[in-house]
């Protein structure tokens, strides 16, 4: 396996690379035993959020329609591949502990959404050569298929295209055969195409880093919290025309204040830290549950999908985690901060100074929330 530092370091936008795997690779299972079977059991919420694509089909897409049953949803994906499209399922991640597990723990360490969806084609389908908007970790969970990747360093273009963009061109392309719990790592903006030699279902697990470009978007959203000029309206009525004179010396005037900030690096730990705290309350919510009876020996862990984000302000604690802000008294913050480090814990081990009776409280306001579960 290749190391996460070796991967965040090493190899992070650098290229595509290539992980042998093989049927009983761990990877191989991140989307079940039977990876068809985990998406055909999905058809009440995935038959009509399909997408395809092909290189040169024989025909016109079919009709999406809701499916009322597994054997009707695969009628509806066979009726793609006979024309030679691969079908494309959004949205994954929920259909199998494993992967979701995977994508939270990179949602971890890169305070970034992660998406993952499920490609499946016949024997014989091609995508139209193209690049992605995001960096991509291809799992192979059945047959095979070969990745043709351009060999020039990848763009990581912005995920808007450029006016009357074509499509991108293949040079010197680098051939990749994936079999069953390969890996294949594609930076975004890298051109490549992909021909099916088996049927074939993989995972695109997709993300981006935070780019310079964020880091001066948080800045400015930081800058912005204390000063209202730049919260005022900047343009009006574009149909009365704008003067632009006066707005370039708005906005040099803003970008001088943002650079003399930017240069401080307490100013810019803050301004990451409120960003993550907005990134990570972004995500989807955490499912909680109404705690049974606690007292101070209850035993509570970590739910599977459990992280957090804390922000002090003077009085308060945010603590953020997945789908949600939780604003809590200055005062438990030691009895916070062990908790998010714990993964295991019995209530009356929260330090501080405080009544059982509160550390109850907070223990079953995080249990309501999804972050924690009870043990027994």
């Amino acid at each position: 396996p290749l190391g996460v530092d070796s991967f965040f370091d090493e190899q992070l936008e650098r290229g595509a690379f290539h992980l042998v795997g093989g049927p009983g690779h761990v990877r191989r299972r991140l989307l079940g035993a039977d990876p068809a079977r985990t998406v055909l059991d999905a058809h009440a919420t995935h038959a009509t959020k399909l997408s395809w694509h092909a290189a040169a089909p024989a025909g016109r897409a079919p009709e999406v329609a809701p499916a009322d049953g597994p054997k009707a949803f695969l009628a509806s994906i066979e009726q793609f591949h006979a024309l030679g499209y691969t079908v494309r399922f959004a949205e994954v991640g929920a259909l199998a502990p494993a992967l979701a597990r995977f994508m939270r723990a990179l949602e971890f360490l890169l305070h970034q959404p992660v998406k993952a969806s499920l490609f499946w084609s016949a024997a014989g389908a091609r995508a139209p050569v193209h690049y992605d908007d995001n960096d991509n970790v291809v799992i192979q969970l059945t047959g095979r298929k070969r990745w043709l990747i351009s060999a020039e360093p990848p763009s990581l273009h912005n995920a808007w295209r450029d006016v009357a963009e074509g499509t991108p061109a293949l040079i010197e392309p680098q051939a990749v055969d994936l079999d069953e719990g390969d890996l294949l790592y594609v930076p975004r903006g890298t051109p490549h195409t992909v021909i099916s030699e088996t049927e074939s279902l993989h995972l695109a697990i997709v993300f981006t880093p935070v780019t310079l470009r964020e880091v001066i978007i948080a800045a400015l959203d930081h800058l912005s919290d204390d000063d209202r000029a730049l919260r005022e309206k900047a343009i009006g009525r574009h149909d009365a025309g704008v003067d632009m004179v006066a707005l370039s010396a708005r906005v040099g005037a803003v970008l001088d204040g943002l650079q003399a900030a930017a240069r401080s690096p307490e100013f810019l730990t803050t301004a990451l830290q409120r960003r993550s705290s907005r990134v990570i309350g972004g995500l989807e919510r955490l499912v909680g549950a109404s705690p049974p009876p606690l007292t101070p020996y209850s035993r509570v862990r970590h739910s599977p999908l459990a992280m957090c984000h804390m922000l002090a302000t003077p009085g308060m604690i945010d603590f953020c985690q997945p789908g949600e802000h939780i604003n809590v008294h200055r005062g438990v913050e030691p009895a916070l901060r062990f908790i998010s480090v714990t993964p295991s814990f019995r209530v009356a081990d929260l330090p501080g100074e405080m009544a059982d009776e509160v550390r109850v409280a907070l223990v079953g306001r995080l249990v309501t929330s999804g972050f924690l579960e009870v043990l027994g």
